[in-house]
């Protein structure tokens, strides 16, 4: 896997086959052959969702019948390419599974410009503008509107039970899983 997309994929997958519970190395031991399965039926995939998602969008819903991605590429779509939105959301249902993983980008600051950047990204200005015009659910983005103002069908509220990601360690056995 060499994406974050694939990597939570991989990860649900990989929580949901240990009842719901963050997966561990042990039980990414024991479902290895299963996930592997699945990853292995699903075909080719792009090294970024965002990639998956455009070739949707330029190629129709035949060129990707079903496509794991992220709520926020629908709702940025609606908000910022509505032309492009109107012709494909019939071909879009938004699903969250249940347990979720929330999709975590992590910036380590090197130095003071990187120390500025991070100050700046978690500033409750530049959240809010993250959630209302890309769909982008921080920690904290209350006192802004509803996902209602998005106009997407399906897009919920409240996204309810959330699990952790499994431990690095686990991780690391995951991604070797799928490497082979």
């Amino acid at each position: 896997m060499k994406s974050n997309s694939g990597n939570e994929y991989a990860a649900l997958l990989a929580n949901t086959m240990n009842g719901g519970q963050p997966a561990t190395r042990a039980t990414v031991k024991r479902d290895a052959p299963v996930i592997r399965g699945i990853f292995e039926k699903s075909g080719w995939m792009e090294t970024s969702s965002e990639d998956s998602f455009n070739q949707f969008l330029t190629l129709g819903v035949g060129s990707k019948p079903m496509m794991v991605g992220y709520e926020s590429q629908i709702l940025d779509l609606a908000v910022n390419n509505p032309d492009a939105y109107a012709q494909v959301k019939d071909d879009l249902v938004i699903a969250y599974p249940t347990p979720t993983v929330w999709s975590t980008h992590t910036l380590m600051a090197l130095d003071a410009r990187g120390e500025k950047l991070l100050s700046l990204l978690e500033s409750k200005p530049v959240q809010k503008l993250a959630w209302e015009r890309h769909g982008f659910r921080s920690v904290d983005f209350s006192g802004t509107d509803s996902v209602k103002r998005f106009g997407v069908p399906g897009a919920e509220e409240t996204v309810r039970n959330v699990v952790e990601l499994p431990p690095n360690d686990a991780m690391q056995d995951l991604i070797a899983v799928l490497r082979q």
